[in-house]
């Protein structure tokens, strides 16, 4: 015998509640590194100081020194780079956690996509008598500026750059239940040389008062 309309309804309606949905598939990751007892290959540092960093409960802390690649300085002390897995023609996308609470001017952490001393893309936590955090890219030694910056003062924040052809995008968030939020882009500086990405800090003391704690660093296929 038929059904009537609304039992057939009612019957289809209740497969589709009790029918198991598909998980989204995770992102598919190119490189991570969660800072679990050593640092993993392929990492190098740039005046290394190895009594002012760390690896502790997941994470890697690296004490706040001296020294930046602003304009022509080129004295950035323990930064650490590696050799991005795409392309920028491909793009990808880098992630990390990063904790920290600048307060001396200027004092500053974040992601660098690095060609070289002069040359490069920067997304920073920075104490410009506030904190905030914003991305910049330098051309030989001539900074410019990008989107204005964004006020934060909560000491953990999510970074997120995506690079793409000639395009940088930062984006953040202050956990990970929360949506990426946009700061803005700005120019991939032009290079005859391959991009290392990772990790900076500088303008702090000779003896750290402080310090920046990397986690959960990843690199990302591109997407939109």
């Amino acid at each position: 015998m038929n059904l009537p309309f609304f039992a057939l309804a009612f019957t289809l309606a209740a497969l589709i509640a009790t029918t198991p949905v598909a998980a989204a598939d995770p992102p598919k990751v190119l490189f991570e590194e969660n800072f679990s007892g050593k640092l993993g290959e392929g990492w190098q540092w740039l005046r290394e100081r190895p009594e002012a960093w760390r690896i502790a409960d997941g994470s890697l802390i690296i004490d706040t020194l001296p020294g930046s690649y602003w304009m022509k300085e080129n004295n950035g002390q323990n930064t650490l780079l590696r050799k991005a897995p795409a392309s920028l023609k491909d793009g990808f996308i880098i992630e990390v956690h990063m904790d920290n609470s600048p307060k001396g001017q200027w004092e500053h952490a974040g992601l660098l996509v690095y060609f070289d001393p002069f040359t490069f893309v920067a997304f920073n936590k920075e104490f410009t008598g506030k904190q905030c955090i914003f991305v910049f890219h330098q051309q030989d030694g001539k900074p410019i500026q990008g989107p204005s910056e964004t006020d934060y003062r909560e000491s953990g924040v999510w970074l997120r750059l995506a690079l793409h052809g000639t395009k940088a995008t930062a984006q953040y968030r202050s956990s990970e239940k929360e949506p990426w939020k946009p700061i803005g882009s700005c120019p991939i500086p032009t290079s005859n040389k391959e991009p290392l990405v990772g990790f900076q800090s500088g303008y702090g003391q000779e003896k750290p008062e402080r310090q920046a704690r990397f986690r959960s660093f990843r690199i990302l296929p591109w997407s939109e």
